[in-house]
């Protein structure tokens, strides 16, 4: 296990953290591009109101942050059975091993490409702009877009929207490599987060399901549930679920298709 973790940790080493990290602080600005150029012609703007603006609505946030996440490592395991090598490696290290590394390993990368790049724009903005300012007197715990802990505890707030990129981050990366076990053609793999977070997105629409149900919306903060803390727990509580059975379906599944020979 020690070694094939270490070999899958060596291939994750390439260009798609560049790219994804500058994607995912890209996703977030674009979406509020306008008032951030004007913000920083005029020295006036606040950090929360980029993350508060691209939560309300942005579309690059929504579709576009899941396909920089899952750009790393979401397509290593359909390269490995579309070049043939899937069965050397298999053979030396065994297939539950394989797939279990690979799924926890994918699902890292994808959380940390998130984070770091939160990080960074946070880190970016917070050198340009006050973290917040009151705008409205009566502004409570349970007021959305984490408003009431940006103003109050600004480095808990930074802290947040960290978890919840990797949170995000964790959770569409997995998507990816699970709809890789299917398709082997890569860019279709990186592209298949974009294409089911529109079909998640329109069927709550559809539906008319309850913002405070709405896992999309508490991970960016547009509903709170008593209080960003709270909110937070119950996002984390929410996506290791989904990611821990999204990971028990894909080890059992791909070790039934090697089993079968589909991938040799």
């Amino acid at each position: 296990m020690k070694r094939i973790f270490a070999a899958e940790m060596k291939r994750t080493i390439n260009a798609g953290w560049l790219i994804g990290i500058l994607g995912v602080c890209f996703s977030i600005c674009f979406d509020s591009w306008n008032d951030l150029i004007r913000a920083l012609e005029s020295h006036s703007g606040t950090v929360h109101y980029f993350f508060w603006n691209s939560a309300l609505g942005g579309a690059c946030r929504t579709f576009l942050v899941p396909v920089f996440a899952a750009l790393p490592f979401a397509v290593s395991f359909c390269r490995d059975y579309k070049e043939r090598a899937l069965l050397l490696i298999v053979s030396r290290e065994g297939k539950k091993s394989y797939c279990t590394v690979k799924y926890i390993i994918n699902a890292l990368c994808g959380g940390l490409v998130a984070a770091i790049a939160t990080g960074i724009l946070l880190l970016f903005l917070s050198s340009q702009f006050p973290m917040a300012e009151p705008l409205f007197p009566d502004i409570t715990v349970s007021t959305p877009f984490h408003a009431w802990i940006a103003l109050n505890r600004p480095l808990a707030y930074g802290l947040i929207e960290m978890i919840s990129g990797f949170l995000r981050g964790i959770l569409w990366s997995s998507i990816a490599l699970c709809v890789s076990v299917y398709i082997s053609d890569p860019l279709v793999v990186l592209a298949s987060p974009y294409f089911i977070s529109f079909v998640v997105v329109q069927a709550y629409r559809i539906f008319a399901l309850d913002e405070r149900y709405r896992l999309d919306l508490l991970l960016t903060g547009y509903t709170i549930i008593h209080s960003s803390v709270y909110t937070v727990l119950i996002c984390m509580t929410a996506v290791c679920a989904i990611v821990a059975l999204l990971g028990f379906w894909f080890r059992k599944t791909v070790v039934r298709r090697m089993e079968n020979g589909m991938y040799y």
